[in-house]
């Protein structure tokens, strides 16, 4: 599983990500599609970094 550098360097920053996640818990509020709730910047950021993986993983650009 961790046997080349890009594998290594994605496992770092998903802890340096998750980390720096955990230090901001504060309570703020979401204005999505003209919902507001309030919720965690936490889970704003694990969510976007979900999303991000999954785009990543999903979209691949023909390379020239």
């Amino acid at each position: 599983m961790l046997k080349n550098p890009k594998s290594w360097l994605a496992l770092i920053l998903f802890i340096l990500v998750m980390i720096f996640a955990l230090q901001n818990m504060t309570q703020i509020e979401v204005n999505f599609l003209g919902f507001t709730f309030p919720t965690r910047r936490f889970f704003v950021m694990v969510i976007c970094l979900i999303v991000g993986f999954i785009l990543g993983k999903t979209i691949r650009f023909k390379r020239t």
